[in-house]
């Protein structure tokens, strides 16, 4: 696994309406489908496996360079780290701390699992150690000395980690079930 740091993508490299219009093309479905097969389904940060929701990154953060080898696959959990500043402003979900027991992968991996076991935030923060909760900055120096926890309150806009969060809710719930 690769380590996962709290980062941002320069505003300079955000998405504009070309690149997005290039994305709905069949070619990026392609490409994206490629890569995601490639890596097996598997995020690249934490190992969580889903055929569905899964996130073709751009390694460096350049959504122009889709060499291969700048692609890998990350699950939404850990886009919304990578990408901090989408995760604590945009979407308000992400809390950042300054001190934890645990490196940031296994943060990601022990809130999915006790959430899956059905435990409050409350108790998910409790057992990381996480203490010291401290504002984004849009500062790599800063965001890279601290953690952050990806939080059950529902995503302010309804993109693709909002629709991610609902269908894995459903397919928990189904889990349970049977």
């Amino acid at each position: 696994m690769k380590p996962l740091v709290l980062s941002f993508a320069p505003p300079k490299k955000w998405r504009n309406s070309g690149q997005a219009k290039k994305l709905e093309k069949e070619k990026w479905q392609e490409f994206r489908k490629n890569i995601l097969e490639r890596d097996d389904y598997t995020c690249a940060y934490c190992g969580y496996k889903s055929d569905k929701y899964q996130i073709a990154d751009h390694i460096d953060g350049n959504p122009e360079n889709n060499l291969d080898g700048n692609m890998q696959v990350i699950c939404q959990m850990c886009n919304l780290i990578k990408h901090s500043g989408q995760g604590c402003k945009v979407q308000a979900v992400v809390d950042l701390y300054r001190k934890s027991k645990y490196n940031q992968n296994t943060i990601i991996k022990i809130t999915r699992k006790m959430r899956d076991g059905g435990s409050e935030d409350a108790e998910i923060i409790n057992v990381l150690e996480l203490n010291e909760m401290v504002p984004f900055k849009m500062n790599l120096e800063y965001l890279r000395k601290i953690v952050g926890f990806v939080s059950s309150r529902q995503p302010l806009e309804k993109e693709m980690y909002f629709h991610w969060l609902n269908y894995y809710k459903k397919e928990l719930k189904n889990q349970r079930l049977t």
